[in-house]
């Protein structure tokens, strides 16, 4: 066997408990259950409030500004700088997107237009939730670097990585992203595979696995909805069912379309290979770890600043514009009623309680993760609260968050897909849900 060095092995130990603790494992803080990092930055939005909103507006009025300037006009400044290629340079539908965003934060931002967008249905929950995603977002783009970049995925996709071939199609060193991305928060998750396969770790379809399949929302949301539906004395039930349906989702998606014609080629054909080390299992999953720390330095850091940048250029608008319209269409007009009704059928014939009255709510998670909550929480059937509570996270693709995130970062090959992905997950999970809820009710 070949000798591991005792202090890469130390630089693996602490650069991956420091990358865990901050964004990964859950605590009890502030009198509920976060990640320490989730928990301070939140608490510096609520401590920064209007003042925060004012400086999210900002950016996304700039990047609109300067995303047209280099539609019309192609200046140097822009075409001729990478970082400033990467943030402004994009194509007319994303630029109006962005003028969308723009108008949209404006008006919530100085309290005029219609109701329909100064709403707290609508835009008036977008804009708060952008600035709190936009202290968020970066910030875990580079402490996501301690996790990804100090060994951690060589450890343990050595480890436990054997199952993810047979079980979702992925190779041994996704665990980890499967792993953090449950366990952390969703967009960390889409955020880790997306870097991953641009670096070589993953093909196309493997990073759109793992940002489709398992970046659920984080542990602390998950208190949140279990607290508001009265059911944080079965909170260990509901956690169970959420991962249990999770896999379920990704075992029977990957072998569908749409995922399952992605393309399974790597960023520009590049694929970064991993030293071949002899040995137990162990052996070598500590050998590739220390490997990998041993390569880890400052410049690792500094090369995920311009991904942290584009976040606020390139998503922030188009979150806020496309969750103020997916809110809007669910909220202000009967579309939802409509289109929840089959739902509502097929939940009569496995005897919810209250099914017709919960489709709605499931359905309205397309909008938004908090929709769900807010239309669920009148129902009179616990049982219903518990699936409706857990199915809204399960969903995992919502407009107001997610779903643009996925769009923005490609891992989606059409727009379409991500309204058929959502529709998958909710009909493969949702007899898993209820059956589990017959149990437990």
């Amino acid at each position: 066997m070949e000798k591991i060095s005792g202090k890469n092995v130390l630089k693996f130990l602490i650069g991956t408990i420091v990358g865990l603790y901050l964004i990964v494992i859950p605590i009890n803080i502030g009198g509920g259950v976060d990640t320490f990092a989730s928990y301070w930055l939140k608490s510096f939005v609520a401590w920064g409030g209007r003042a925060l909103e004012g400086v999210c507006t900002g950016i996304v009025c700039l990047s609109t500004v300067l995303a047209f300037i280099n539609l019309i006009f192609k200046p140097k400044f822009i075409q001729n700088s990478p970082l400033m290629t990467e943030l402004f340079a994009c194509s007319p539908f994303y630029a109006v997107c962005r003028l969308g965003g723009s108008i949209i934060s404006l008006m919530v931002f100085f309290n005029f237009g219609p109701e329909c967008i100064l709403s707290i249905d609508t835009g008036g929950t977008m804009l708060p939730l952008a600035t709190q995603l936009a202290f968020l977002i970066p910030p875990f783009i580079i402490i996501q670097t301690f996790i990804l970049e100090f060994g951690f995925m060589e450890f343990l996709g050595t480890l436990v990585g054997f199952v993810c071939k047979p079980l979702f199609k992925l190779s041994e060193m996704s665990a980890v992203s499967i792993i953090s991305s449950i366990m952390g928060p969703a967009n960390a998750g889409i955020i880790g595979a997306n870097q991953l396969y641009h670096e070589g770790y993953f093909t196309y379809k493997e990073a759109a696995i793992i940002a489709n399949c398992f970046a659920i929302s984080s542990i602390g949301w998950c208190v949140v909805v279990a607290d508001i539906f009265n059911l944080m004395s079965m909170f260990g039930w509901v956690m169970f069912t959420i991962v249990f349906a999770t896999v379920v989702v990704a075992i029977v998606s990957v072998r569908i379309p749409p995922i399952r014609g992605y393309d399974n080629s790597y960023y520009e054909g590049r694929k970064t290979e991993f030293a071949d080390v002899e040995g137990n299992r162990f052996h070598r999953a500590l050998s590739l770890a220390a490997i990998r720390a041993g390569k880890a330095d400052l410049k690792i850091f500094e090369n995920k600043i311009p991904g942290a940048l584009s976040y606020y250029c390139s998503l922030l608008p188009i979150i806020i514009c496309w969750g103020t319209l997916s809110m809007m269409l669910f909220v202000y007009t009967p579309v939802l009623q409509w289109i929840s009704f089959p739902l509502g059928w097929f939940m009569d014939i496995m005897q919810l309680p209250e099914a017709y009255a919960a489709a709605p709510a499931l359905l309205s998670g397309f909008a938004d993760n908090y929709l769900p909550v807010i239309l669920g929480e009148s129902l009179a059937s616990q049982q219903t609260q518990f699936v409706i509570c857990t199915m809204s996270i399960i969903q995992l693709i919502f407009m107001s968050e997610i779903g643009a995130m996925l769009l923005e970062a490609k891992l989606n090959k059409r727009a379409i897909d991500i309204v058929t992905i959502f529709l998958e997950r909710t009909i493969i999970a949702l007899p898993v849900c209820v059956l589990i809820s017959h149990f437990l009710f």
